[in-house]
């Protein structure tokens, strides 16, 4: 049975009797003891019952239980490494979506949850209408007693009861997300559509290009009415309907004066004014920041027929999996293979407990920084919308991707809840009206609701989103699962995660006994504690009265303050919701911390000393890339470096101890970061971390306490990594890399230089209006390659495409001796009867062949003929599936071939595949080194061009020593990050979608 906490079932299905409820209080379960609040004389007292503490052996692999129906009974529920169904609550009850208030059994999981049928207009989410929830429905505020706690509280009652009517919301913003447009956008003014065709065309220029535009063409057509630059910029917002929410702010990015600061006449933290005064009774606010409201885009993604399209995306994944994973009859959810959030066990729940309906909208935000100048101070905050309705091939794409707010600098703010304020604020006020869309794509016009599903940021903005205390605290877990953190000495204020208990170590708060992670980490139900653990220790921090009580309990609990996001009507548990950011975690924290520990660079404490450092090894980092570790871009680069080429770098360089205990990590990893993985590979992966995790302790810190700040808080992320895969589904998904490049792509737009902040939002504003207007007039034609008789193409089925270049003789070439016997080879495993001989076949040669995922495998026929004076990418390796196993090759060509007497067009490819993969190097490795040898040309083999299924690289192996390669027929195997992996065995026969669909490429890139 899943479970979920009655005040979360009640406040997300409000109109569900309560009358019984209320009137059996003496029926209602006595609070835990553990939920009481500590009395100051208490305060030292541990807030939960330590983990039992065994002796900390090395980490084993649990079975992983049966599909749901057929699930293994265990004896020692501790034992299990994920526990599937996590409960949201100490007070259980039964889960009933509005449509099906009984949870009477059906033939699928959806239709028993009411989730298949559809009313007229009736969003199954419980959403309430504006002014028809009760106040006594919602769940009593919390109080507090010190400033900084009454302050969050103020935020988040003032979200709460944020309505679409207030006055922070402009009139066209109110009337857009009330009065939705229920027809198709269609433009009738040539001159509107000229003008509008010419402002989408140059979205990164400056507006004197436009008035260059306008200039021209009505040179050369006096007639032309086309608009000038300020009109269009007028129109644009008028077809999006994207009106900003303007909002004060203190002139040092302090404070906005919104929520408790909307009346201030001053900044309270720097003392500021907020306004200047021009003649006698005038008063201008000296700085302005902008917010884009969500709702009316999302209403325009539904106004045009293809993009309502894409917006079902989540709608027809939902039912697919519910129908696949949860269990009809008992509500188990079990899921074998994630693929995206909709195959999460986390979104499922909340799915079937009516907190996500299927006409709800589903958000990610998310926040970071940017320093717009490298020379000055410039910081500059800023935060975007993803909507997670759209599939995962469009919705990271820039056109997509929607600036939620640009907080200007040059400062970092103070409260950056006053600034999320009026964005939330506005998410909230359409969870309680309801927002109102008009489908073009059925048509129907239904309420939906927005829910922020996820929040992501990098470790100093989640503080503000999730209120801990952050990564140096003695709890310091982004996950919340309550690892209490060691000091290197007693003068030490940073807390290391450190599981085991250094040698004679006596620091005060630091010298509790190891901590067994697997027991811990079942203990706490990953992600940590349940919502209502949560709210226990948010109600004990509550409490305190005094600063000094309040720095103990922020200490003994993991929090700093209540989470502005509990400030929704609508959202899932916390803190699930903050999940981990894999881009900030794997390609940038944990390069770092391992880098500086292999190359010894790492500060040496007192009491250690380098010398006994036999781990440390002089590693080159001179390249850019891995001196700069800064941004997106260098985490990409990153990946590769530490998890693809550093266990080859490595190899016979290091020990092999230290270096299996790396290549732990790096299997794991590569696993990870998977665009689809099973729960098989989930819990390989798992061990692995856990192993990784432990042997570093082991064999790095070695049980010293000068050694403590080697297990920084990157390392025990680790350990949660392969759980919350389980729960959110892959991290590839739901990560910081669109945050960062949305940066990148706003502060390259910049234009006045003198006003940097400013401008960017004004950026920000441009794109979310562009990109709502581009939704308005998409069509099924868009991103789709243009054919041409120049560049011909050959569809082969089941998304492959053969490009040219292709051979211009009429009849093709004869083929050599070896080539000939690979293709007889060929056909007599297809078992084709055939009079084909090397005198007599003649095939024509194709270059380059489409994957499905869209990338480009080209050959070595068309690669030949490329000059080798510059730098050039090859891209001629691929993984194929051949006789049951996954091999690796070159691709020689590409061709077509008739087989026997059947008229289709067979299509071929000619491969030289490398040799099977070293056995001994891949276990050694844990599969993360795959070596092979490889000779181009021999041993050919033919297979169909379906077999391929992704591009590698070949890499020589050793690598180079100065400019002369150590082995011309050693190599080592590397794949694309986000793409499916090979088995780290080469016995398997599965093959797998390969990831995100990228544009094709340009048809011209070869001339």
């Amino acid at each position: 049975m899943i479970q979920i906490s009655r005040a979360t079932y009640y406040r997300h299905n409000p109109k569900e009797n309560r009358t019984g409820r209320a009137s059996r209080d003496g029926q209602r379960r006595a609070e835990s003891p553990a939920a009481e609040v500590p009395q100051p004389e208490d305060a030292g007292i541990p807030l939960r019952s330590s983990s039992p503490i065994h002796p900390l052996p090395e980490p084993t692999f649990i079975e992983p239980v049966g599909p749901a129906g057929q699930q293994q009974q265990r004896s020692d529920p501790a034992q299990a490494p994920v526990n599937p169904q996590v409960g949201h609550g100490p007070e259980p009850v039964p889960v009933a979506a509005p449509g099906n208030p009984h949870g009477v059994p059906a033939q699928g999981a959806a239709q028993q949850q009411g989730l298949g049928s559809q009313d007229g207009n009736g969003s199954q989410g419980g959403g309430q209408q504006e002014g028809q929830g009760d106040q006594e429905e919602e769940d009593d505020m919390p109080t507090a007693t010190l400033e900084n706690l009454k302050e969050s509280l103020q935020f988040i009652q003032d979200i709460r009861d944020a309505l679409i009517s207030d006055d922070i919301f402009p009139k066209d913003l109110q009337a857009a997300v009330l009065e939705p447009i229920e027809e198709i956008f269609n433009l009738d003014d040539d001159d509107v559509k000229l003008s509008l065709t010419a402002y989408l065309s140059i979205s990164n220029a400056s507006e004197e290009v436009y008035r260059k535009i306008q200039k021209m063409v009505k040179e050369r057509y006096p007639d032309s009415q086309m608009l000038s630059f300020e009109q269009i910029k007028k129109k644009v917002q008028e077809f999006s309907r994207v009106t900003p929410i303007v909002s004060h702010m203190c002139v040092n990015s302090c404070v906005a004066f919104t929520s408790k600061y909307k009346d201030l006449h001053a900044c309270p933290r720097c003392g500021q004014l907020r306004y200047r005064t021009k003649g006698k009774n005038t008063k201008i606010p000296r700085r302005k920041f902008y917010t884009l409201p969500i709702g009316a885009v999302i209403q325009s993604m539904y106004r045009n027929p293809t993009t309502a399209r894409y917006m079902a995306y989540r709608r027809t994944k939902t039912m697919e999996n519910l129908n696949r994973f949860v269990n009809p009859v008992t509500g188990e959810i079990y899921v074998t293979e994630f693929d995206d959030y909709t195959s999460g066990e986390d979104y499922l729940r909340c799915t079937l407990s009516g907190i996500i309906g299927l006409d709800d909208c589903v958000l990610m935000i998310s926040m970071d920084g940017a320093q717009l100048y490298r020379q000055k101070q410039s910081d500059c905050w800023i935060y975007i919308w993803v909507l997670m309705d759209l599939p995962p091939e469009l919705r990271y794409k820039k056109e997509f991707i929607i600036p939620g707010a640009v907080i200007p600098g040059p400062n970092a703010p103070k409260v950056p809840d006053s600034f999320l304020f009026p964005g939330l604020a506005h998410v909230s006020s359409l969870q309680v009206s309801g927002l109102k869309i008009w489908d073009a794509s059925v048509p129907r016009t239904f309420p939906s609701k927005p829910v922020t599903a996820f929040t992501t940021a990098d470790g100093p903005a989640m503080v503000d989103f999730n209120g801990f205390v952050g990564h140096k605290g003695f709890e310091g877990c982004r996950e919340f699962c309550n690892i209490q953190g060691r000091r290197c000495s007693c003068q030490s204020k940073t807390y290391y995660p450190a599981l085991l208990k250094p040698d004679d170590y006596d620091v005060p708060g630091s010298s509790h006994p190891d901590v067994d992670i697997l027991n811990h980490i079942h203990n706490h139900e990953i992600p940590g504690y349940t919502q209502a653990q949560y709210n226990q220790r948010l109600k004990i921090l509550q409490s305190a009265s005094t600063p000094s009580q309040y720095r103990l309990f922020r200490r003994n609990t993991g929090l700093s303050k209540p989470s502005i996001f509990s400030g929704m009507h609508v959202y899932p548990p916390m803190p699930a919701m903050f999940p981990s950011d894999v881009m900030h975690l794997l390609g940038l924290n944990i390069p770092d911390n391992i880098l500086s520990v292999f190359r010894g660079t790492i500060p040496c404490q007192a009491g250690d000393s380098k010398d006994t450092w036999d781990f440390a090894r002089t590693l080159d980092m001179s390249h850019p890339t891995l001196s700069n570790i800064s941004t997106a871009g260098t985490a990409q680069e990153f990946l590769i470096y530490i998890y693809d080429l550093l266990p080859a770098i490595l190899y016979r360089v290091m020990d092999e101890t230290y270096w299996r205990t790396f290549c732990k990590l790096c299997a794991a990893v590569k696993i990870i970061l998977q665009r689809r993985i099973t729960r098989e590979q989930v819990q390989e992966a798992h061990k692995l971390l856990l192993e990784f995790v432990v042997e570093f302790e082991l064999k790095f810190v070695q049980r010293k306490a000068s050694r403590i700040h080697f297990i920084r808080p990157c390392i025990h992320n680790l350990t949660h990594l392969a759980t919350s895969t389980i729960r959110i589904g892959p991290h590839c998904i739901v990560n910081q890399y669109p945050m960062e490049r949305t940066i990148g792509n706003i502060v390259e737009e910049i234009k006045q230089h003198t006003n940097a902040s400013g401008n960017a939002s004004q950026r920000a504003i441009r794109r979310a209006q562009v990109n709502t207007v581009k939704a308005l007039i998409r069509d099924d034609t868009h991103g789709k390659p243009q054919t041409s008789s120049r560049f011909p193409r050959l569809v082969a089925g089941q998304g492959y495409t053969i490009l040219w270049p292709k051979e211009r003789t009429a009849n093709g070439k004869l083929l050599p001796r070896d080539e000939f016997d690979a293709l007889d080879e060929f056909l007599t495993r297809e078992d084709v009867d055939s009079n084909a001989t090397a005198e007599n076949t003649r095939v024509k040669k194709w270059g380059r062949l489409q994957l499905p995922s869209g990338d480009i495998a080209r050959s070595l026929w068309q690669e030949s003929k490329r000059s080798t004076d510059g730098a050039m990418r090859i891209t001629r390796m691929v993984k194929f599936e051949h006789e049951d196993l996954v091999r690796f090759g070159e691709v020689m060509y590409y061709f077509g071939l008739q087989l026997g007497d059947d008229e289709k067009i067979h299509h071929l490819t000619m491969i030289s595949p490398t040799s099977l993969l070293d056995r001994t190097v891949l276990d050694k490795s844990s599969g993360a080194l795959r070596m092979c040898t490889f000779t181009s040309g021999e041993s050919l083999l033919v297979v169909r061009v379906s077999a391929i299924q992704s591009i590698v690289s070949l890499l020589p192996f050793p690598l180079m020593e100065g400019e002369k390669l150590l082995s011309d027929k050693d190599y080592f195997v590397v794949e694309n990050f986000g793409r499916e992996l090979s088995a780290l065995t080469e016995s398997s026969t599965s093959l797998y979608d390969e990831g995100e669909p990228q544009p094709a490429e340009d048809e011209d890139d070869d001339e």
